[in-house]
């Protein structure tokens, strides 16, 4: 004990001075207790008598109960008393404890000066550097009086969190998170350390004066061993609780980082932690490819129906539920696996975290376990997409193997998807990886399709009966079947429809029939992702002029579109044919003859849409890109029922040529691969060129139809300018478009332009149309093709054919 009579009390110092050397005295509380005591600040500690030692032995003893007296501030608004230091005081005290133990048995002080008068040390909390050295040298164990200290800090620290009372919600949810990750009082401990800098701005502040750092965020392996355990009493369970494959790393709630000086690691409590206990939503701002999927309700607070499963999809749920919530779905997205996986897991009262793979392990596979961290805090399961992408490339081996460890013996509900491209390798799950996820992860496969046409029918039936009216609601169902949408594509269309229709009437507008075709449209072009563009068709066959031939052609392929699933598959003809089941077809001819025309209306015909495949968009200079890009594109027209348009085929679709260089051995690697999907494909495919000579004879074996457009004769031609012109626009009697059919040898494009050049001069001069402008249009269009314009003589009378 001190002269003075007061433990930790120094010798020889001003009273108000020695006082603050004591745990909890401050300078204005030191001021206070010499007041109510009537002593003199200055004061030796060795001048104050018995008396006076006692009377301030009472006041420490009482000081955290002062009178009114001695708290001035009493009554008025003290904010620290309701902040996050009170909702959290029990954990705060366990660090202040843990702090002021390290303090003592570890943390020397470091003086200046030898001069015990100078730089005086506090007693009793901290000690010099040169008798820790001493100390350390010569084995000896702490002073009595430091034992002493050290001891009532012990005895603060021997509640276990267990017998901590929960008295707020904020403990209450440390204690839920204590539960959920299964930690240990050490770990708990090793949490708080750092979480009581992230919570509490004082205890960052006393953290960075230790190491005299006004900037200093994260906090040495070193300090948090020390705090928590000054005698390496438990030194291999503090290092395996701060392991990466222990719960606090595993599941994100610290983050560590190496130092580059070689002095350990460095950690810091992650945000979701604090923000938790705060009772803030769980971000995942540092997750990416994370997203919460937490309710199943339009923007109007509606119940979104429900997904159709078959009972072998049921049945293996109930089976994944009862077993280890493990499922590995394969298909396209738009086969409603996530819709299957947040229904289940609604009726379990969890939330859904969907996981881009592909996205998060970028970032390292340990990112995964981040991500059930999360959504174990948040009663959700997680869906991974793109898990064909862990085991691709060099590193894809070790990647799997360190997923499948992160992920065996969690309870989280867990979901895989894969993709599972036909054609497509970059979409399709390794056989390896699949035995992973069956063997070791004991997942259960869910079997998913797209849905047939009967199924279709049912389903936009029933997501439209509510929003159109009766009339009208069979004849779109029949019209937009043809879509092969999968549920959540149907839901989408559905869901544009309606509002399209708000954006025109108030609220509860009846949809119609226009807002659902513009919206199947929207949705079937949005898979092309801008390597195809729609092609509007506005003309009808009654204004296209062909030869007899080549309407019969036209007649055929929709005969074959409409009766070809019939033929194949009712009657059996389809069992003989391995491949070559699209509807393909070649148009060749000169330029306006209406190739892209009749492409548009036999597409029209068969109830589907028109894509013009963008070439610029396709080939790409990249080995492999344009391979990569033409299998997205079939993919997505066999799917959606789209028709593809490869206008100017030939640049495509040429001839393969002898190797002569690697250029020429790689453009041959894209015809075979076209050969291929071509074989493959199921959909409806229009190729248009002007010279089919340069068209490799494989495509042309597998091209099923093949129609000539060409340039029209005299009586075609005649009709062509007929038909261009609306009856009921105005015009001079006599057009004489016989003549003009004899004299300008144009296509129907031509023709198209020539009539309507006319028709804007007549406008402009406020005439009708006449012969004559016809003439000066169709001149026009000769000189623009660079041909030369047949002259009459004056006295050569002009005779046409009859």
């Amino acid at each position: 004990m001190a002269k003075s009579g007061i433990s930790g009390l120094p010798p020889k110092r001003p009273v108000e001075t020695a006082l603050t050397y004591l745990p909890g005295v401050s300078r204005a509380r030191a001021k206070a207790l010499l007041d109510r005591a009537r002593i003199d600040p200055d004061t030796r500690t060795d001048d104050l008598s018995e008396l006076q030692v006692g009377l301030l032995r009472r006041l420490l003893r009482d000081h955290d109960t002062p009178s009114d007296e001695a708290n001035p501030e009493q009554g008025q608004e003290q904010p620290w008393l309701n902040g996050t230091s009170d909702l959290f005081a029990q954990y705060l005290d366990r660090v202040r404890a843990m702090v002021q133990r390290y303090l003592v048995v570890l943390r020397p002080w470091d003086r200046s000066s030898d001069d015990p008068t100078k730089n005086p040390l506090p007693a009793g909390a901290v000690q010099t550097l040169d008798s820790t050295c001493l100390r350390c040298l010569k084995g000896e164990a702490l002073d009595p009086e430091r034992v002493s200290y050290v001891g009532r800090l012990e005895k603060r620290l021997q509640k276990r969190y267990d017998e901590i009372s929960s008295a707020h919600g904020e403990t209450q949810r440390f204690d839920e998170l204590r539960a959920v990750f299964g930690l240990t009082d050490l770990e708990c401990d090793l949490l708080w350390l750092l979480l009581a800098a992230e919570i509490v701005p004082e205890f960052l502040w006393l953290y960075r004066a230790l190491w005299r750092d006004s900037s200093k965020l994260l906090w040495s392996e070193d300090f948090m061993s020390h705090c928590a355990d000054p005698f390496a009493v438990r030194g291999a369970d503090v290092k395996a609780a701060l392991t990466a494959q222990a719960s606090l790393q595993r599941y994100g709630l610290i983050r560590a980082w190496s130092s580059d000086l070689g002095s350990g690691r460095q950690f810091r409590a992650a945000p979701f932690v604090s923000e938790f206990l705060l009772g803030q939503a769980v971000s995942l701002e540092d997750l990416p490819g994370a997203l919460w999927h937490q309710s199943l309700t339009d923007a109007d607070g509606n119940e979104i129906k429900s997904t159709p499963v078959t009972t072998e999809v049921r049945d293996a749920l109930k089976r994944g539920f009862r077993g280890r919530r493990r499922f590995l779905v394969q298909g396209p997205a738009r086969n409603g696996a996530l819709r299957i996986a947040r229904e289940s897991l609604q009726m379990f009262g969890e939330g859904l975290l969907e996981v881009r793979l592909k996205e998060l392990i970028d970032g390292g596979v340990n990112q995964v376990g981040h991500v059930l961290g999360r959504a174990r805090l948040a009663r959700a399961g997680v869906f991974f997409t793109e898990i064909e992408q862990i085991d691709k490339g060099d590193s894809g081996a070790e990647r799997l193997a360190a997923m499948i460890r992160l992920l065996q013996g969690e309870t989280t509900t867990l979901f895989f998807h894969c993709r599972g491209g036909k054609m497509d390798e970059s979409a399709q799950l390794s056989p390896r990886a699949h035995l992973s996820i069956l063997r070791d992860l004991g997942a259960m496969e869910l079997p998913t399709s797209v849905p047939d046409m009967q199924a279709r029918r049912g389903l936009w039936a029933e997501r439209l009966k509510a929003l159109m009216a009766e009339q009208e609601l069979q004849p779109t169902v029949k019209q937009v079947s043809v879509f092969k949408f999968g549920v959540d594509e149907i839901d989408l269309a559905v869901n544009l429809a309606e509002a399209r229709s708000r954006q025109r009437q108030s609220k509860g507008a009846m949809v119609n029939v226009g807002d659902v075709e513009h919206s199947c449209r929207q949705v079937a072009a949005s898979r092309l992702a801008g390597l195809a563009t729609r092609v509007n068709v506005r003309g009808t066959w009654e204004t296209t002029i062909l030869p007899e031939d080549t309407e019969e052609i036209l007649r055929e392929m929709v005969a074959w579109g409409q009766y070809a699933d019939s033929v194949l598959e009712d009657q059996g003809y389809g069992r003989t044919m391995g491949y070559g089941r699209a509807l393909s077809s070649m148009f060749s001819g000169p330029s306006g003859t209406g190739k892209t025309l009749c492409a548009g209306l036999v597409a029209r015909e068969l109830g589907l849409e028109l894509f013009r495949v963008d070439l610029a968009s396709v080939v790409s200079k990249y080995i492999g890109e344009t391979e990569e890009r033409l299998s997205q594109l079939f993919d997505a027209a066999q799917d959606a029922g789209i028709a593809l348009l490869f206008d100017e085929a030939d640049s495509l679709f040429a001839k393969r040529t002898d190797v002569s260089s690697s250029v020429d051995r790689y453009a041959n690697l894209e015809v075979n691969y076209l050969l291929q999907r071509l074989e493959d494909f199921e959909g409806v495919i229009i190729l248009t060129t002007n010279y089919p000579d340069s068209i490799d004879t494989a495509f042309l074996r597998r091209i099923r139809f093949k129609a000539e457009f060409p340039a029209p004769e005299g009586s075609e031609r005649e009709r062509l300018w007929d038909v261009m012109i609306p009856k009921d626009a105005p015009q001079e009697a006599e057009l004489r478009l016989n003549y003009l059919a004899e004299d300008y040898e144009l296509t129907g494009g031509q023709i198209q332009n020539a009539v309507l050049r006319a028709a804007i001069w007549a406008a402009r001069d406020e005439t009708n149309l006449s012969y004559e402008l016809l003439e000066k249009s169709a001149e026009r269009e000769y000189k623009e093709m660079g041909r030369v314009v047949r002259e009459y003589p004056e006295d050569e009378p002009l005779v046409v054919a009859s």
